[in-house]
């Protein structure tokens, strides 16, 4: 304080202020990537708004991808949300929260529905695919189940417009009392970028939607010889010799049904298998052991029904896995038929059928049948019992009544858990690529990135909260889908760009984790969380703008900006 002010004259100054602070988060560095992939004037272009609009279809969709990459706020808490941020950033400069309910947002993806999203979807891939130099060799495939909530009794169309049907089917969540959509995913080797997706009816499988996708794929990149991989589900005829004849290299696991599986299992039992060892990683499940993880493999003596390659891997990981859930499910059956057994003959577990209907229960709920031998048995108790009334005496007649009590007996099949012993761990690859064109070790490598498409779902659905869903209409669950593949997309490209950064400067981890530990790859969920502190601040006076100022940037923030290209300005007062 001046010695020439007076205490009155600072306390009607301090009075007269006003500070008005606002969120920035992460938002810079999301509104990168959104302009680099010209989101807006995409959405502009296909889902177009009358002249009289205060906002846009556009820039509520945009909206609402930023709010699912940052908070996930449920729509109607959506307009409290954007006001907590800086409009320069939210795209809302000058725009009230009355402009923001969540009928607006409905509204928007009524039209997002309506407009023609298989050509956005190209055009957005292709954009990203250009601007971001995505590698287009090898292509991951998998689907998963969005469950919804709510009757869906509709007819499953807007404006004269088929929408996805909603329907119970095989619910990968383990809620099949619930109705659900399947969602299907496809992304690049590469860093695991999304680079299509399509949604079917509920109850549809996965061997009838590979060669949709792979034409599609095929159609996106203009060329075949790329790589498919996907799970169990594309080995069908059908679906490989599709992909055969039209160029398209491929490589799927050889489902247990298949009769190559019970061949090589007979193999097995009469020939040592020629192992090979082609990989050791480490076991980052025990990081303070030197424990690595060790796989083999060896070519089958003869090709698939279809004249395929097939490869059978070993993994000691997943050697461990099975030994020990066999173990575990046998024991928990052990238990289950002992208490079922204490309670034979009584209440619901007196005839035979009942009791056959138990067993079978348990044998299935534990996927144990395969492991046990049980038959019922009866047995057989004789009584007799006086015919007539009043005192018995030497001349009374009596009858016998002979009564019978069913019960079971199980054991463990000790010959078929030994032959399943010696499959443990073993899984088969099969692909139409050849030894000369891709040595075994390598297709090993190419399919052990799969689970990374299905880390995609994972995001989706617990990062990015995409169920349950709860809007009413199915025509605006299926647009709402479009948004979250946008999103999906945003996600894996600034991972990429941090990650690859990271690479070529030879950094092996960021101190991104609170009480600074380290993160060797970083998830665009711990970006967000990194700069979710960052705010401006406004102090105004009755008339004019006092000072503008922000909350300082730490070193670490910008290294991290500085190594995804994005400029610190927005985060700075000037």
């Amino acid at each position: 304080m001046s010695k020439h002010t007076s205490p009155s004259k600072v306390s009607k100054v301090t009075q007269n202020l006003d500070l008005d602070s606002k969120a920035i988060g992460v938002l810079p560095i999301i509104n990168q990537f959104i302009e680099r992939l010209g989101i807006a004037e995409l959405l502009d272009r296909h889902v177009p708004s009358k002249e009289n609009m205060t906002l846009s279809h556009g820039q509520m969709l945009l909206l609402l991808i930023r709010n699912i990459l940052v908070e996930r706020q449920p729509l109607y808490n959506l307009p409290d949300w954007a006001m907590t941020y800086d409009g320069l950033f939210t795209g809302l400069v000058g725009i009230s929260r009355k402009a923001l309910n969540d009928d607006r947002i409905g509204r928007a993806l009524n039209e997002l529905f309506l407009a023609e999203r298989p050509t956005m979807l190209t055009d957005l891939t292709l954009r990203a695919i250009d601007v971001f130099k995505i590698d287009l060799s090898q292509f991951h495939n998998d689907s998963t189940t969005v469950t919804v909530y709510g009757a869906y009794r509709s007819a499953f169309t807007f404006k004269g417009k088929q929408t996805v049907k909603l329907k119970r089917g095989h619910n990968k969540d383990h809620r099949p009392d619930l109705k659900q959509l399947v969602y299907c995913l496809t992304v690049s080797r590469d860093h695991a970028v999304p680079i299509h997706y399509k949604v079917y009816d509920g109850n549809i499988t996965d061997d009838r939607t590979h060669i949709e996708t792979w034409e599609k794929v095929r159609a996106l990149v203009k060329r075949s010889d790329f790589i498919y991989v996907a799970d169990c589900k594309l080995c069908t005829r059908a679906q490989m010799e599709h992909i055969d004849r039209a160029g398209g290299r491929f490589i799927t696991v050889l489902p247990k049904t298949r009769s190559e599986q019970a061949w090589f299992e007979q193999w097995a039992a009469q020939n040592k298998v020629p192992w090979k060892e082609l990989l050791r990683t480490p076991d980052h499940r025990h990081p303070d052991s030197d424990q690595e993880l060790v796989y083999y493999g060896t070519e089958s003596p003869v090709p698939s029904k279809e004249g395929y390659r097939i490869l059978w891997i070993l993994s000691s990981q997943k050697q461990e896995q099975d030994q020990q859930y066999r173990y575990e499910q046998i024991q928990k059956t052990v238990d289950d038929l002992s208490e079922l057994q204490k309670k034979v003959g009584h209440r619901n577990l007196k005839s035979q059928q009942q009791i056959s209907e138990a067993v079978k229960s348990i044998l299935e709920t534990h996927g144990s049948e395969r492991w046990f031998e049980w038959h019922t048995t009866c047995e057989e108790s004789t009584r007799y019992k006086q015919q007539g009334k009043g005192r018995p005496g030497k001349d009374t007649p009596y009858a016998q009544v002979v009564t019978q009590q069913w019960t079971f007996m199980a054991m463990p099949n000790e010959q078929q858990i030994q032959a399943d012993a010696r499959m443990d761990g073993i899984f088969p690859l099969i692909t139409n690529i050849s030894k000369n064109q891709l040595a075994m070790k390598d297709v090993l490598l190419k399919y052990k990135y799969q689970p990374f498409v299905e880390k995609r779902h994972q995001q989706l659905k617990s990062v990015f909260d995409a169920m349950p869903v709860y809007l009413k209409a199915p025509h605006r669950v299926e647009a709402m889908m479009f948004v979250y593949f946008i999103v999906l997309l945003l996600n894996a490209l600034i991972e990429r760009q941090l990650r690859q950064a990271m690479q070529a400067q030879n950094i092996a981890s960021l101190p991104l984790y609170p009480e600074e530990r380290r993160c060797r790859r970083p998830t665009t969920e711990r970006i967000v969380t990194f700069f979710s502190q960052q705010r401006r601040h406004i102090l105004k006076s009755q008339t004019d703008i006092v000072k503008t100022f922000h909350d300082p940037l730490s070193d670490l923030q910008l290294k991290v900006l500085k190594l995804m290209g994005v400029a610190p300005t927005p985060y700075r007062s000037g």
